[in-house]
C-alpha cells in the first residue's frame, strides 16, 4: 500500500490465547504527511481533498502460523472548515463556504477508493449544535457520491462517555458490508489467502477518542 508517511509509526503488540492457543495482536497507525498540524489549528481538507489527521490502522493477528490483517483509516471531515481558536472549552466550528467543496469531497473519496477499493464513510459527530450543521453539511456532499455508502451515527446520543455496548447499534447498520469488505489473510507460507477489499473510514472531530473506540471495539 502506497501510503506517505513521514509522521513515524504507532505500535503496540499483545501476547494472548485465543482458544487454548497463543497468539499476538498488533496494532499500528500511520499518519499521512499531506496536511499536517495540531489539533483544532489543522481541521478539515484541502483544495486537492487530503483531509487533516488522517491515519491508516492495521490490526494484526498472528496465531498458529496464520497471520490475519484489518485496515481501517480515519480523517477529519473532508469539507472546507475551521476552528475557531480561543480560550473557550469548545471553539466553535466555521464552515467556508467555496465553490470548490464537492471537487474537494470528491477528490478525497477517488483518492481512497484508489487506494482501498470499496469505501464506507461513518460520521460520530453530534447531530446538533456545531458538529450537527458539520455533519449535515457533510452529508449533504455525500449524497452526490453513490459509490460511497455514508452512515450518520450519533456516538454521544447513543454511547454516552461508557455505555460502549452501544455501539451494537451501528455494528447493526454496518456489519454486512463490513463483513464483505473482508481481510487480509496469509499462511505460514506467505500464501495469500484472503484480501481486504475495501475499508472503513471514520470520524469524529478530532478522531481521537470516539473514533478509537469506535475501531477497536
Amino acid at each position: 500500500m502506497l501510503f506517505d508517511i513521514n509522521q513515524g509509526l504507532s505500535y503496540q503488540v499483545a501476547e494472548l490465547k485465543l482458544k487454548n492457543s497463543p497468539a499476538v495482536v498488533s496494532i499500528m497507525s500511520r499518519r499521512c504527511t499531506r496536511r499536517l498540524g495540531t489539533r483544532m489549528w489543522r481541521r478539515g481538507a484541502n483544495l486537492e481533498g487530503d483531509a487533516a489527521n488522517f491515519v491508516e490502522s492495521e490490526q494484526i493477528v498472528e496465531i498458529n502460523g496464520f497471520k490475519f490483517s484489518l485496515l481501517q483509516v480515519r480523517g477529519s471531515i473532508p469539507l472546507l472548515w475551521e476552528q475557531i481558536v480561543d480560550l473557550s472549552y469548545k471553539p466553535r466550528l466555521k464552515i467556508n463556504k467555496h465553490e470548490e467543496t464537492p471537487k474537494v469531497v470528491q477528490r478525497h473519496f477517488h483518492d481512497l477508493c484508489q487506494r482501498y477499493g470499496e469505501i464506507m464513510a461513518v460520521d460520530l459527530t453530534d447531530q446538533h449544535g456545531d458538529e450537527g450543521a458539520l455533519s449535515k453539511a457533510y452529508a449533504t456532499e455525500m449524497e452526490k457520491l453513490p459509490d460511497v455508502r455514508y452512515v450518520s451515527f450519533d456516538f454521544h446520543q447513543v454511547c454516552g462517555t461508557t455505555n460502549f455496548d452501544n455501539l451494537g447499534v451501528l455494528y447493526e447498520q454496518i456489519g454486512d458490508e463490513f463483513e464483505k469488505q473482508g481481510y487480509f489473510l496469509v499462511d505460514a507460507d506467505e500464501n495469500i489467502l484472503e484480501e481486504q477489499k475495501g475499508v472503513i473510514r471514520s470520524n469524529c472531530i478530532d478522531c481521537l477518542d470516539r473514533t478509537n473506540v469506535t475501531q477497536v471495539c
